[in-house]
């Protein structure tokens, strides 16, 4: 029934994608967690906001709604608009809020929710760079906006090895097109240190580099039955097969179809390094959200049988209901 939906009737996707994170949320607005604050992974723009944001309360749990709604537009905007997924489905979009909304305890303002805004400003801008010679302004663009996103969350400094790898996938092997990505990336860091030096805080520079960037990986994210089997069922039976399925069917397409949807999962397979640089964050695995909502959407829209979609879907929507009551 709900694939049927997203393949068919307009009208009912925008309702489930209203009703969905209402009922999702509803125990965060009526009981706000506190906001969530890694030291770990947490960097300047984030500690810049939460100074000004309260710490509690519903303002911050609002906030984040609207981010994970406008982001799953967004997700469905950068897939339709690359004729990567059909452009009357909003089915990436469900997906992506279904993942984002999947822990009470981050259903607030968190790093890596304001950072997957860049993210995805990021991944626009760089699937932008195939069929261009070199693509200087795109890729200025990209690691741009990526630099900005790791302002927010650290640990997404490592996907500038997604960006290299892309470029040797789009066939960019002109030296100027990664000096301008190093460029790109550095502007907003030199910004910062220039304003720490600037407003006498050259300590910070030296903290700013230890603190954020010497992490050991920790398990303790698997300290609940619920977070092991939702892990699991999300790993081995939607993750790893929606990616097999994405790299078969990618054949049956068009070659810019093919280069995009190759880069999407060079990013999966790069974003495993960042997700295992904060496992205890209860955020890390929003980093694999949009490209899994792409990989989901491949996945279920290409099973036979839409009756068998529909049973991943409910237990998905199970585990994930049970996992925000155990952590409310």
């Amino acid at each position: 029934m709900i694939v049927s939906i997203f393949k068919k009737n307009y009208f009912a996707q925008f309702i489930l994608l209203i009703v969905l994170p209402i009922v999702l949320w509803f125990v965060a607005f009526v009981n706000p967690p506190q906001i969530f604050v890694n030291p770990k992974a947490d960097m300047p723009l984030y500690d810049a906001l939460i100074y000004i944001l309260p710490h509690q309360g519903f303002l911050p749990v609002f906030l984040a709604f609207l981010l994970v709604i406008g982001q799953g537009f967004l997700v469905n905007y950068i897939f339709t608009s690359y004729q990567l997924t059909r452009k009357t489905s909003y089915f990436p979009a469900f997906i992506y809020i279904l993942l984002m909304s999947s822990d009470y305890r981050v259903m607030t303002m968190s790093s890596l929710l304001l950072a997957n805004t860049f993210l995805l400003l990021t991944i626009i801008a760089f699937l932008k760079c195939y069929n261009k010679s070199e693509g200087l302004d795109e890729i200025f663009l990209s690691t741009f906006l990526l630099a900005i996103a790791s302002l927010f969350y650290s640990p997404l400094v490592l996907l500038m090895i997604w960006i290299w790898v892309g470029l040797f996938n789009f066939k960019i092997y002109k030296w100027r097109s990664f000096f301008v990505s190093i460029f790109g990336f550095l502007t907003p860091y030199v910004v910062l240190m220039v304003y720490y030096y600037l407003t006498d805080q050259s300590d910070l520079i030296m903290t700013f580099i230890s603190d954020h960037f010497a992490i050991l990986p920790s398990f303790d994210f698997l300290n609940q039955p619920i977070q092991i089997v939702y892990m699991i069922y999300l790993m081995l039976f939607l993750a790893i097969p929606g990616y097999l399925r994405s790299a078969t069917v990618r054949y049956d397409q068009k070659l810019s179809v093919r280069k995009r949807v190759s880069t999407l999962l060079l990013y999966v397979i790069i974003s495993i390094l960042p997700f295992l640089y904060d496992l205890s964050n209860p955020t890390m695995s929003f980093i694999f959200a949009p490209v899994l909502a792409y990989m989901l959407t491949v996945f279920f829209f290409t099973i036979k049988r839409n009756i068998y979609s529909d049973l991943f879907i409910l237990i998905l929507a199970i585990l994930t209901v049970v996992k925000i009551f155990v952590n409310c």
